[in-house]
């Protein structure tokens, strides 16, 4: 009888450790669930046009559409990516409201020369340190030709581009420098602004009615739609700008 007790005990506990373990264990419909979050999971941290691209290693790409002067599309390991150049604006081919709209002065020019330089081609991308993703979700990066040239700073150096430094970059100071002496020598765009007597280093926004100087936080990110442009302080300070801080 001691023995008969014994044993159904025995039993009744080898049961509850058993119902204790399936109760732990993850259900089926879970183990299923966790196969589908996971990969996402993964993907929003990781979303297309990041993932796999390393700042510290350079990206072999070719050229497979040219969407304005500053934006192309690239085939990459198989994959297609909208690339940004970092730290350039071109004139747009369309206004940003109205996708019809007229393009802005030498806008067809710089997507011309875009076109003649990289269509087909094999390119290198190099990307900053950091973010890698504009707001739109386009890659940011240099884009490399095979001479070894970077074709952001071709822009620039040859008129059909001015700085953008909404993002920073650490070619900036180099930019700056090319942009004022492309804007001094009257080439690409800058030969229309020359035309109306904007040419000049120094750099007015309309909307704040303040002036930045080369080499200053904030001096090429003045909107590019609210730019003026003065041959020196004196020339702002007359038609009614305040020096910015910076």
């Amino acid at each position: 009888m001691k023995t008969c007790l014994t044993n159904s005990a025995a039993d009744h506990g080898a049961r509850a450790a058993a119902q204790r373990r399936v109760a732990r264990r993850p259900s089926v419909r879970w183990r299923l669930a966790l196969l589908v979050v996971v990969p996402l999971a993964g993907a929003m941290l990781h979303p297309p046009g990041a993932a796999g691209l390393d700042a510290a290693q350079p990206q072999t790409a070719t050229v497979m559409h040219v969407v304005d002067g500053d934006t192309v599309r690239v085939r990459l390991d198989g994959r297609e990516l909208t690339v940004r150049l970092i730290g350039v604006d071109t004139p747009e081919l369309h206004g940003p409201d109205d996708p019809h709209g007229a393009p802005q002065p030498f806008a067809r020019e710089a997507s011309a020369f875009a076109h003649a330089q990289l269509d087909g081609r094999t390119v290198r991308l190099e990307l900053e340190p950091g973010e890698h993703l504009d707001r739109y979700g386009r890659t940011l990066a240099y884009v490399f030709l095979p001479d070894g040239s970077c074709f952001n700073r071709t822009l620039v150096r040859q008129g059909y581009a001015r700085v953008y430094g909404s993002v920073p970059f650490h070619l900036r100071d180099q930019f700056l420098a090319d942009e004022i002496a492309a804007r001094q020598a009257g080439r690409g765009l800058w030969s229309a602004a020359n035309a109306r007597g904007l040419d000049g280093p120094v750099i007015g926004n309309r909307r704040s009615r303040l002036y930045h100087l080369p080499g200053q936080k904030h001096y090429s990110e003045v909107g590019v739609n609210n730019r003026v442009y003065f041959a020196d302080e004196a020339a702002a300070q007359a038609a009614g700008y305040a020096p910015a801080r910076q």
